[in-house]
């Protein structure tokens, strides 16, 4: 007979190995293999992909001051979190707003990489798509469930904010406002990390919307970087020589 295939033959897929107690009674204690698979769902369930194997802090090129203050403002805010219990009250945010092209996705998600592989839940927003959806099912049942992957997760990062209202300086829509403000605010009030990267600084969110994003300035303090509105900036155009 055939013997059966475990991907881990100490626990034989079950989870839990046979341990001694200190009372001379034997019991059963998590094998180490279940901290991987718990690390391997999570990545899953965060949307990321396979951008967490490709966009890491080694893989991120820092060959300009600016490139170096990215880098060290994700450093530092991954430090600060990952020093934190879950419990501490009071936790960060981080906003990293600015030119496109300058590697804002990357260096985000090179942190949310590491916390995940430190089994923490992460969960990827990209806000173009999931606003699209979320404001489509405002006013439908599946709203609530749907928008509290996004509330109630341990540590959110919201990519690219506003992206589709930035080209020509668009003011934001007052749907556009509800939906930043049911995300936000209930991360704010919750006590919740979040991350979050736009196009737009966060001087230029809060003369749009003070009520809503003095939150996100409170909470973000010193883990926030203003990437100057310059195609010098834009990495993506210098690569391929086109560049100032």
């Amino acid at each position: 007979m055939t013997q059966p295939r475990y991907k881990c033959p100490e626990c034989q897929d079950t989870g839990w190995i046979r341990c001694e107690l200190p009372n001379g009674y034997s019991g059963v204690k998590e094998c180490g293999c279940q901290k991987a698979r718990r690390a391997e769902s999570l990545m899953k369930k965060s949307g990321l992909g396979n951008a967490i194997q490709e966009c890491t802090f080694d893989a991120f090129r820092a060959d300009t001051a600016m490139q170096q203050a990215m880098k060290t403002t994700a450093e530092n805010y991954l430090g600060t979190i990952l020093g934190m219990d879950r419990e501490t009250p009071r936790k960060p945010w981080m906003y990293i707003g600015g030119n496109p092209g300058a590697g804002k996705t990357h260096i985000c998600t090179a942190v949310c990489g590491e916390l995940l592989r430190c089994n923490r839940e992460v969960v990827y927003m990209q806000w173009s798509r999931e606003a699209r959806r979320l404001k489509a099912l405002v006013n439908e049942p599946d709203f609530d469930r749907d928008i509290e992957r996004f509330t109630d997760c341990e540590i959110l990062y919201v990519d690219d904010l506003f992206k589709q209202t930035y080209r020509g300086g668009l003011i934001l829509t007052e749907a556009d406002i509800k939906l930043a403000f049911s995300v936000l605010n209930a991360r704010y009030t919750q006590d919740l990390p979040t991350m979050i990267t736009s196009e737009w600084t966060l001087e230029q969110l809060l003369e749009q919307d003070e009520g809503v994003f003095s939150r996100v300035y409170e909470r973000c303090k010193e883990h926030t970087l203003t990437i100057p509105r310059d195609t010098k900036y834009n990495y993506r155009l210098m690569r391929h020589g086109k560049g100032a």
